[in-house]
């Protein structure tokens, strides 16, 4: 369709005096859908050619500008790629899930695939007759909430990818609730950008109506832009050294996934067989913060790394995320230009131009659709599932502040910090301890007992006073040296261990 100017035609004078007469001096550029029913029963259902360019060319602008013949092809097209993407997501996720491998992200991108496939084939058959403002509406729709999906999906990879840098504060409940609110936020930013792409078409508008309608259009461009911008910050901040805290934390890795290549599946029922050994497991292994699969790591894996994984390293992923936001980028800034002129059709500037909006939506999701697949982001950015709940309702027995001798090397808590501090007090009073008593009994096993002879054994005594009894030197008892050993060791105080002198020394604790 050809730019209209701004003469005065026979088009200018009818809706003039449509919106004038019949509509209250409706603002031009509203209520196409009754504008197009009007017209109808005026002219029947062959509306004149100038009557529709008119109206089409005193619309609000659109991201692509209004499609006409040259649009078929090209929306066709993009519509069988995105169908071919889809059918390649669902065979992956088809795969992963015969081998219990739960990647749900998938989903989200067959149902974008689904949305753009859509969005196209009813671009190309708005295209044939541009008086089907409904069906464009929903084609315009399904263009333009894709891009919103993508940028979630993205913002869930880059969650994970900074939960696996930063443990300690990935699985924090702070930000977690600040994560659940910006998801919320943006079921919202959808239900208000459909809506204010909706009403300026279906009913006549004021002239203010329209313009607060059109600043609504103008803040949802912008908090798209924002909500992309959040999977930029999240990974510079995955960029950041971990903190001592997140080297600390036991973290819960996919150690069964050995490769991230392009053809690569894991294992069938690996990931149930991985829980099953949580059985018998202690808590803080059950409980560990679940993070995505990588080789070089800087905290405690509940499980030793196999040889045979491979270098998974996430340079690539970060790479991934970040090309990928920056073309979703692209899109979502060139429409907010286009937004924000808010011209008339006719009046559309270089932003508006249906090449450069098939460059950004089609092709620029294109390649991100296969650097998702190619780049296996299923595998990346697969995290562990819960665990089940019989595993996760097991109870230790006898829990203490020590650890199992499969925990830690050095034997503290390093995911407990509070308890990190007390064991080493407590290790550091052992072993003073054991090396007094080993000195002790160095000093019992020494052959020169006469140097505790003039040791009076009475002042040791504090029973009831007792009388002093002399006995001849043919009725002293004689002592050998283990009960010496056993008067020197024995405590200034009664205990429960204390026995008569004539038992059993089988039975005594301090048998030599």
């Amino acid at each position: 369709m050809s730019q209209a100017n701004d003469a005065y035609t026979a088009s200018t004078g009818l809706l003039n005096l449509i919106t004038t007469s019949l509509f209250n001096g409706a603002a031009e550029g509203t209520g196409a859908v009754k504008l197009v029913s009007l017209a109808r029963n005026l002219f029947g259902q062959n509306i004149p050619p100038a009557v529709v360019a008119y109206v089409v060319s005193i619309q609000n602008n659109l991201f692509g500008s209004y499609p006409n013949s040259d649009d078929l092809a090209p929306s066709i097209a993009f519509a069988a790629i995105f169908g071919i993407l889809m059918i390649i997501h669902v065979i992956i996720f088809a795969i992963n899930t015969s081998r219990g491998h739960y990647f749900y992200i998938s989903l989200v991108w067959i149902v974008y695939c689904i949305m753009k496939v859509i969005g196209f084939a009813l671009r190309a058959d708005w295209a044939k007759d541009i008086t089907q403002i409904n069906k464009g509406l929903a084609g315009e729709v399904f263009l333009i909430v894709p891009v919103i999906i993508i940028v979630s999906a993205n913002l869930i990879l880059a969650q994970r990818l900074f939960t696996w840098r930063h443990p300690v504060g990935g699985s924090r409940k702070l930000f977690w609730a600040f994560m659940i609110i910006l998801y919320a936020f943006v079921v919202i930013l959808i239900a208000v950008t459909i809506l204010a792409s909706f009403v300026p078409y279906l009913n006549y508008l004021s002239w203010q109506s329209y313009r607060n309608w059109i600043k609504t259009v103008q803040f949802t461009a912008i908090m798209v832009i924002v909500y992309s911008l959040t999977s930029v910050a999240l990974i510079g901040l995955s960029f950041w050294l971990p903190t001592s805290k997140d080297e600390k934390l036991y973290t819960y890795q996919p150690w069964w996934i050995e490769s991230f290549a392009p053809f690569y599946f894991v294992k069938k029922n690996a990931a149930q067989e991985a829980e099953q050994t949580f059985m018998k497991r202690n808590s803080n292994h059950r409980h560990a913060t679940r993070v995505i699969a990588a080789t070089h790591h800087h905290y405690h894996s509940v499980k030793g790394l196999n040889n045979k994984r491979g270098d998974l390293t996430h340079s690539v992923s970060m790479g991934l995320l970040i090309i990928t936001t920056l073309l979703i980028l692209i899109a979502a800034i060139g429409r907010c230009i286009v937004v924000f002129q808010a011209r008339q059709d006719r009046y559309r500037g270089g932003a508006a131009n249906k090449y450069f909006m098939y460059v950004v939506w089609g092709v620029f999701e294109a390649i991100i659709n296969i650097l998702y697949i190619v780049g296996r982001v299923d595998l990346r950015f697969y995290r562990p599932d819960v665990l089940p709940e019989a595993v996760r309702a097991i109870i230790t027995a006898e829990q203490t502040y020590y650890p199992s001798s499969d925990e830690e090397e050095d034997g503290f808590h390093r995911d407990r910090p509070e308890t990190y501090a007390k064991l080493q007090e407590r290790l550091a009073m052992e072993q003073k301890y054991n090396q007094q008593h080993h000195d002790e009994e160095s000093a019992f096993d020494d052959d020169h007992t006469d140097d505790y002879d003039d040791i009076n054994s009475e002042e040791w005594d504090f029973g009831a006073p007792k009388e002093k009894i002399s006995t001849s030197s043919d009725e002293q008892i004689p002592f050998n040296n283990n009960e010496k050993k056993d008067q020197k060791t024995k405590l200034p105080y009664p205990t429960s261990h204390d026995k008569d002198l004539h038992f059993n020394d089988a039975e005594s604790e301090f048998n030599f």
